[in-house]
């Protein structure tokens, strides 16, 4: 079943080169880099944002709303010790883009949804991600090697911008130790998951 969604035009979105690469500083005492971005035009200017200078994660999902990605798109930085992660998510613009359920996950921080319907604890989230992204078993619930796949954040916006960062530091560990990084889109959203249509 598909559902359709109004964003920027993605026909070959998730298929950009240099995703989930790490890019070594020349400087040895700068931290190394990795980058995941999805599908963008190349003429768009990249906006870097902070998550350390945000409130709270629906400061992330205010600046997605306000940007206008025809012209930029917004580029997150998470910065850690050793570390630093530069996440350009999906945003929503004029186009439309068909997609099945499967191809998204839901992850927030209590627990992760597969497939629209199924829920599961977020202890399991290693497991889930390498069920999403690879589907070793052919698993009808995950997405097929040649589809899609996007993993949809969520954070209560009550919470302190530190349970953001937990979480996706979480999602961006537990993708690192797949043996195969396969293409796939980050998407940051507040209204949760989207309802099936109703047919009559």
């Amino acid at each position: 079943m598909k559902k359709t969604i109004a964003i920027l035009l993605l026909s070959c979105l998730l298929f950009n080169c240099g995703q989930n690469k790490v890019t070594e500083k020349k400087n040895a005492t700068e931290k190394p880099t990795q980058n995941f971005m999805t599908f963008r035009l190349v003429d768009n200017k990249l906006i870097e944002y902070d998550i350390d200078t945000l409130k709270n994660f629906n400061e992330i999902t205010e600046i997605l709303d306000k940007i206008d990605c025809s012209k930029e798109y917004a580029l997150f930085k998470l910065e850690t010790d050793k570390k630093i992660y530069k996440i350009q998510p999906l945003q929503f613009c004029y186009d439309i883009f068909d997609y099945k359920l499967r191809e998204v996950l839901y992850i927030n921080t209590d627990s992760i949804t597969v497939n629209h319907e199924m829920k599961l604890p977020i202890d399991s989230l290693k497991v889930t991600l390498k069920n999403h992204l690879l589907n070793p078993n052919d698993n009808k619930n995950f997405p097929s090697k040649g589809e899609k796949k996007l993993i949809s954040i969520n954070v209560d916006g009550t919470k302190d911008i530190a349970e953001t960062k937990k979480l996706l530091l979480k999602i961006i560990e537990g993708i690192n130790e797949l043996d195969n990084k396969p293409n796939f889109g980050f998407m940051f959203e507040n209204r949760g998951i989207i309802p099936k249509p109703i047919y009559e």
